[in-house]
C-alpha cells in the first residue's frame, strides 16, 4: 500500500494564506476565487514550491465566490469592503466579477425572515430543546 502511495502528497493553506491567494488572484489576474478554491491552489503552490515539479496543472473551482462573499471581499480588500452589508457585497462581487449574481442568492433580498431568534452559546442547548420542545 505505501508503494501505492509513494505519489501521494498533502498541503493545506491557512485562512491568511487562503485570503492573499484570493487576493493575489484577483489583483494579478482580475479572477475571483472562492476560499475553497484559493486553498487548492496554494496547496498547489506549495506543492510547486517544495518539489520543483512544473508541469501544467489544471485547477477545478469547486465553489462560488457568491456562497462565500464576505470573506472573498474583505480578503480582496478589507478596507474597502468590510464596513458593507452582506448585500452591498453582493453587488460589489457582481460589478468585481462581471458574473451573474446566482438566483438563489439574488431570491434571499426578498425573502421573509422565519426566524429571529439569537442566543449566546452558553443558552444554544436551551434553545434547540425550546425549539424541539423537549425539556
Amino acid at each position: 500500500m505505501r508503494e501505492q502511495l509513494q505519489d501521494f502528497c498533502g498541503y493545506f493553506a491557512s485562512e491568511p494564506e487562503s485570503a492573499e491567494t484570493i487576493r493575489s488572484a484577483w489583483q494579478e489576474d482580475g479572477y475571483v476565487m472562492d476560499p475553497h478554491t484559493s486553498v487548492a491552489a496554494c496547496a498547489y503552490r506549495k506543492y510547486r514550491e517544495e518539489t520543483g515539479d512544473k508541469r501544467t496543472t489544471v485547477i477545478a473551482s469547486t465553489a462560488s465566490p457568491y456562497k462565500f462573499t464576505r470573506s472573498v471581499m474583505e480578503a480582496i480588500d478589507a478596507e474597502k469592503y468590510g464596513k458593507m452589508s452582506d448585500f452591498e457585497l453582493v453587488d460589489e462581487l457582481k460589478a468585481l466579477s462581471g458574473t451573474a449574481i446566482p438566483n438563489a442568492i439574488e431570491e434571499i433580498r426578498s425573502a421573509p425572515v422565519r426566524h429571529r431568534t439569537v442566543c449566546e452559546v452558553q443558552d444554544m442547548e436551551q434553545t434547540v430543546r425550546d425549539f424541539l420542545g423537549v425539556r
